[in-house]
């Protein structure tokens, strides 16, 4: 069974760099709080797309363990490693946001 929640959440993280970077350029005469408020608002579409990359590894995983094409204990590591990989996907996320800050920006 192929179930790759790293690879899409990779893709969701370098989305969110991408469009967080179009946006300072795009809307650099925007004040910087509102700029930021904007990034904001893209990184939490970012990471519903991550909690949408957990469910579905869930559910692959679990339609799997129903099909018996997965064991318990290979279930337990696919879900695992999707929890795993969004939560350092969602840490990115926060990490590229906050190079966005008023006060970086300011600087």
């Amino acid at each position: 069974m192929d179930i790759q929640p790293k690879f899409d959440a990779d893709m969701t993280v370098r989305s969110f760099a991408y469009t967080a970077k179009q946006l300072a350029t795009t809307h650099a005469s925007l004040a910087p709080s509102v700029l930021h408020d904007r990034i904001l608002a893209e990184a939490e579409k970012h990471r519903s797309a991550l909690r949408l990359v957990q469910r579905d590894a869930f559910e692959m995983a679990q339609q799997g363990l129903r099909k018996q094409a997965l064991t318990k204990a290979e279930f337990n590591q696919v879900c695992e490693a999707a929890v795993q990989a969004v939560s350092q996907a969602q840490q990115a996320l926060t990490r590229i946001a906050a190079q966005y800050a008023p006060q970086k920006l300011a600087a």
